[in-house]
């Protein structure tokens, strides 16, 4: 999913992501050397999300405090992860023969301590590595710094729901049409 085509502008979309991701009520000078914008280009962006009624800023006090309005925070968050989960989900299918399958978890609102269990053939290392940076960059692309993402080779997997190990039968509980 293409979200700078959508909103119109990567600077606008990098501001939502850092309000929905890592913090909100953030100054324009904070978000400026955060997201490597310059100053005019931010307060640009944050007076027309402020403008179509995303935004909320504070100009009490000496500087500026930007926040998303409450009500509409869990829709972009929820739609925001849908985009997330858009762009890993193109990695996987781009791997699909090394990739057998993917777990969504914590961060995509299932209780488990996880956010991501990737099952994969060990054949190709170097590639896996690949996959790796690729996942952790686009993590980091929202702002999300702490991912935790548990990589498993598949003939572990296997021999790990054969002992009926609890973290896979736990998996297995939320994913019941997962082949094993």
């Amino acid at each position: 999913m293409n979200l700078e085509k959508l909103f119109g502008s990567k600077t606008k979309v990098d501001i939502i992501k850092y309000l929905l991701f890592r913090r909100q009520g953030v100054s324009m000078r904070a978000l400026e050397a955060e997201l490597w914008r310059t100053f005019p280009a931010i307060k640009k962006q944050v007076d027309s999300l402020e403008e179509s009624g995303v935004l909320v800023v504070n100009k009490e006090g000496n500087g500026f405090s930007i926040a998303m309005k409450k009500e509409l925070f869990p829709l972009f968050k929820e739609f925001f992860f849908s985009s997330l989960k858009v762009s890993l989900e193109m990695i996987f299918h781009e791997n699909e023969e090394m990739i057998t399958s993917y777990f969504w978890w914590k961060k995509f609102w299932i209780a488990l301590d996880m956010d991501l269990i990737v099952v994969y053939h060990s054949d190709n290392m170097e590639r896996l590595t690949k996959i790796k940076n690729q996942i952790s960059e686009i993590f980091s692309n929202y702002f999300i710094e702490n991912g935790s993402i548990v990589y498993m080779p598949f003939d572990e997997w296997q021999k790990r729901y054969r002992l009926s190990d609890r973290f896979v039968l736990q998996v297995m509980r939320f994913y019941p049409n997962v082949k094993v």
